[in-house]
């Protein structure tokens, strides 16, 4: 059996269609250092960035402060509120349980002088006509209100054409 080799005719022919490429030596050339660049400075733009930033975050604390603040006197207006109020009731009732009709008819007769009427006092007044109450037409309806409005529109349209 035939054994490939780099002397057979197969061998040869393959190289004549398709070249070897050889390798080049390479030659070694010295790089130049590169220059240091100098360290870039913060952008103006990044810097406004950042400015407005913290900016922006000073007054959302600030607001959040001011709302503590005003909740919390909310609050205690709030109780001072419920406390007037229930001190309110408390005084109400014990003013109209003071009042007791029976001494006041009796500071009425007796310091002041005061006497009860007697039915021969009481007069009556008897009405023939019952009272009726009539209402003037205001002139302001809803029928007129768009009628009114129909007119004005009208009114317009010609003026246009």
């Amino acid at each position: 059996m035939m054994t490939a080799s780099r002397e057979s005719v197969a061998y040869k022919q393959y190289e004549e269609r398709f070249p070897v490429k050889t390798q080049q030596e390479r030659s070694l050339r010295e790089v130049p250092t590169p220059r240091r660049r100098k360290k870039a400075g913060v952008r103006p733009s990044f810097a406004a960035c950042l400015v407005i930033l913290a900016v922006t975050a000073v007054y959302i604390l600030f607001c959040q402060m001011q709302l503590t603040q005003l909740t919390t006197e909310v609050s205690r207006k709030n109780d001072a509120l419920s406390e007037l109020t229930s001190e309110n009731v408390s005084l109400t009732t014990k003013k109209m349980n003071s009042m007791d009709m029976e001494e006041v008819e009796n500071y009425a007769v007796n310091r002041l002088g005061m006497v009860k009427m007697d039915n021969s006092q009481i007069e009556y007044v008897e009405l023939t006509n019952p009272d009726t109450v009539t209402v003037a037409n205001s002139g302001i309806s809803l029928d007129a209100l768009f009628a009114g409005l129909a007119r004005s529109f009208s009114a317009i349209v010609e003026y246009i054409r």
